[in-house]
Formats: structure tokens, sequence, C-alpha cells
């Protein structure tokens, strides 16, 4: 795990120290960007997951799509 670990570091090193210098000073502000993006992702996918009328409808659409495929096939 360790080897894997060096590897990723090595790599984000080479990429970071090869973008052209006026980009550098964005880099943590556009990682930050990305964060903040992940984790509103994370919660509304979190919110919808637990309401019981999007979960539902997710349910219903899966069964259905398979059922269709299934006859579809057949």
């Amino acid at each position: 795990m360790s080897s894997i670990s060096r590897f990723y570091h090595s790599l984000l090193a080479r990429l970071f120290t090869r973008m052209p210098g006026r980009s550098r000073g964005q880099r943590g502000a556009s990682a930050l960007e990305y964060i903040v993006l992940a984790a509103a992702l994370i919660i509304i996918i979190g919110g919808l997951a637990t309401n019981d009328t999007v979960s539902t409808a997710l349910e219903g659409a899966f069964e259905n799509l398979f059922s269709d495929a299934a006859a579809g096939g057949g």
C-alpha cells in the first residue's frame, strides 16, 4: 500500500510542477472548489437516498427497467 501511495504522490508532484506559473497560484483555489462541489453532491445524494418518495420512485424505475429488458430479450 505504501508503494501505491508513493507512486501517487510522485505522480501528483510531477503534474503540479509542470503546470504553467500562472496556474500554480490557482491550484489551491481549484482544489477547494472541487472539494466543495464533491461535498455538495454527497449531501444532495445522501438527502435523496433517505427520502422515501425518491427511493420508491427509483426502485420502481429499476424494477421496470429489468422486467422490460427480460421481456424484450426473450
